[in-house]
């Protein structure tokens, strides 16, 4: 049990944000009272509790949720630079997940583990490569991370690299396999998704049964989809349509669908999104590295396109902090259309907060700070140079002027993975097995 006393307090909401200095009372990993100053826990407070002040001067916000990420590809860092998405895709990113192994499966995940947590985020929806997944809900399961996530599903590549390609049954068996091992394990934390890659490596057959699955047990679809001109271009002369039409064409689509990227949609898929509830996880820095473009953020916010906001995976980003994404999440949308107004901080930190939440289907559980909420939440120092005036406009200090060095610690449900700069004992521990080749977990 934890009170967190004298901290300024961010919380998200759908109109406004509720911004204060106050005190929080962390108990069974839960936001459990709320105080606003001045008032303040009375005598009821257990002896055995806990006592952290801010002083004033660091701010506590929902821990950031990225809606789209591949912790697998992290090794691969700083090494498919200069390329397009088809000749990234086949020529490194592919060819390196084939060669993942146990080992290599763990320093990676471990490694984007320790970046994600020490930059804010406390959930993300991860896409695996085809093997090992088992691995990676091990790796977040120990370490008390909340994680949504599952197999890359690939069955129908062009000339792919050995070990990458399944049939269309093993992909669907091992994928229910995972489904009912690991979902709602360790204590709710870890969650399944369904992770068909995207139309260029999946059959029919497979994204239509994918749906069925879905629908039958409630779990996310996670995809991509419309992200780069000559992939949009491409299925249109094989199919005569768009990727999500498509998608809706062979009925491989539902409310659970998440689609990373959605750059190019036609105004058909625009209303095929609507209709559907989709959600549209959006990667600035990606799209802009591999040239594919940039997505048209405020139109789909005037819409009221379910959003979130993600860094995707190092060897395309070079970074897993979302701080950066948020900022270029905004100021893509300013400069391009010539609005200073457009996408303000708010409406972008809703995107790894409430939104997020959404996405995740945990809105009644994480995205704000409520009482009977878990408490996932990211502790941020504002007496820093880049965050001075804070209290005059918070939103837009996190936004465009905080960064990775104002990130102190991070608790999700009332753990801390991350504090004081210093992971946990279970997230070192990690970190030691698989940077000793000798200890495999």
């Amino acid at each position: 049990m934890y009170l967190l006393k004298n901290y300024y307090i961010l919380n998200p909401g759908e109109d406004e944000f509720d911004f204060y200095k106050g005190s929080l009372l962390i108990n069974n990993g839960k936001i459990s009272r709320i105080y606003k100053h001045p008032s303040g826990p009375g005598k009821e407070l257990p002896g055995d509790i806990e006592i952290l002040d801010g002083r004033e001067r660091q701010l506590i916000f929902p821990g950031f949720i990225q809606s789209h990420i591949h912790l697998c590809q992290t090794l691969h860092r700083n090494l498919a630079e200069e390329m397009p998405l088809m000749e990234w895709l086949k020529d490194e990113v592919w060819p390196y997940e084939a060669g993942l192994r146990r080992e290599t499966m763990g320093r990676a995940v471990v490694m984007a583990l320790k970046e994600i947590i020490s930059t804010g985020t406390t959930s993300i929806l991860d896409m695996g490569t085809v093997h090992l997944q088992d691995l990676i809900f091990e790796i977040m399961g120990k370490a008390g991370f909340r994680y949504t996530g599952g197999k890359a599903m690939m069955d129908n590549v062009l000339d792919p690299p050995e070990g990458l390609q399944e049939t269309t049954d093993d992909s669907i068996g091992e994928s229910v396999r995972l489904m009912e091992t690991f979902h709602r394990q360790y204590d709710r934390l870890l969650h399944y998704a369904f992770c068909p890659r995207f139309l260029l490596s999946c059959s029919n057959e497979l994204l239509h049964h994918v749906k069925i699955l879905s629908d039958d047990n409630d779990i996310i679809i996670h995809t991509h989809g419309s992200e780069h001109p000559a992939e949009v271009q491409f299925i249109k002369e094989k199919t005569g349509c768009g990727n999500i039409a498509y998608l809706d064409r062979i009925n491989a689509l539902n409310s659970n669908t998440v689609i990373a990227h959605g750059v190019h949609l036609d105004d058909e898929e625009k209303e095929i999104i609507e209709d559907y509830n989709l959600a549209i996880a959006h990667c600035p820095t990606t799209n802009l590295k591999l040239g594919s473009g940039i997505a048209p953020l405020a139109e789909y916010l005037r819409m009221d396109i379910k959003l979130g906001l993600g860094c995707d995976g190092a060897p395309c980003n070079n970074s897993l902090s979302i701080l950066p994404e948020m900022k270029l999440a905004s100021l893509l949308q300013k400069g391009k259309n010539n609005d200073p107004q457009l996408t303000p901080p708010e409406d972008v930190l809703r995107l790894v907060t409430l939104r997020g939440a959404e996405i995740i289907k945990m809105a009644d559980r994480v995205g704000r700070i409520e009482e009977g909420l878990e408490a996932d939440l990211v502790f941020i120092d504002m007496d820093t140079p880049q965050t001075y005036n804070f209290e005059k406009n918070p939103t837009a200090t996190l936004v465009y002027g905080a960064d990775a060095r104002n990130i102190l610690s991070l608790m999700v449900r009332g753990n801390f993975l991350y504090r004081d700069g210093r992971f946990s004992e279970a997230i070192q521990a990690l970190d030691r097995c698989f940077n000793n080749p000798m200890r495999i977990l």
